[in-house]
């Protein structure tokens, strides 16, 4: 079985169903979150929904085979994988009893996805993974709603959300209840402490040019 660096040990012990997995590029938040599924969760099969090019280039069967996670029946410690793309998370809308996890996450609106993602949360466990966890308030809005903070989009809008009076299309002035919202931000995300083993060596190093022409392209 594959052992986990020390900082991926800790956030599986943070982790729990409906938290938000967030930690830069190669900070092993794949392994932890598989982890997660086979120490604590180990509800049904597995599905991950990811990037179409991450389902294409097989990384993440290539992680769960550390942890003994196979796509087949007779092949696999826990439940069979499956790993899809978000064009297809509504292929597994009346899936119940198992364990989701949803990476990269592209849950922003309240379009087919996050739909598609509110249905598959309400009968089933999961774990949402991102780099990027949000840049407004209503960009957490599908997930609060998934854990149960908000009936719908409607209710969090009405509490939160102040639009621009004179204005053609939506425009947000401001959000309400920030320090609600905070809370619940912070209640939900476990943060992927990760500190790199390599030191940047920055060399700089002079290029000659054509002075005049660059002068000239400059100009003109």
């Amino acid at each position: 079985m594959l052992q986990l660096m020390p900082h991926q040990e800790e956030v599986v012990k943070k982790l729990s169903n409906g938290k938000i997995l967030w930690g830069g590029v190669g900070s092993g938040k794949t392994i932890a979150a598989l982890a997660y599924y086979i120490e604590k969760d180990m509800c049904g099969d597995i599905y991950v929904i990811t990037t179409a090019r991450k389902r294409d280039k097989l990384e993440w069967e290539a992680d769960a085979a550390k942890l003994g996670i196979g796509s087949a029946r007779d092949a696999t410690v826990a439940g069979v994988l499956t790993v899809d793309s978000w064009n297809n998370i509504h292929k597994y809308t009346d899936i119940e009893g198992c364990t989701f996890i949803f990476d990269e996450q592209r849950l922003v609106g309240s379009g087919a996805w996050v739909k598609s993602f509110q249905k598959i949360a309400k009968n089933n466990s999961w774990l949402l993974l991102t780099a990027t966890p949000g840049d407004t308030w209503l960009d957490y809005a599908p997930v609060f709603i998934a854990n149960g903070f908000y009936k719908n989009i409607t209710e969090f809008k009405r509490e939160h959300v102040v639009y621009e009076a004179f204005s053609r299309y939506p425009k947000i002035r401001h959000f309400l209840g920030e320090k609600k919202l905070e809370r619940l931000k912070q209640e939900l995300l476990v943060e992927m402490p990760f500190q790199k083993h390599t030191t940047r060596v920055i060399k700089y190093v002079d290029v000659p040019y054509d002075e005049l022409q660059f002068k000239d392209v400059a100009k003109r």
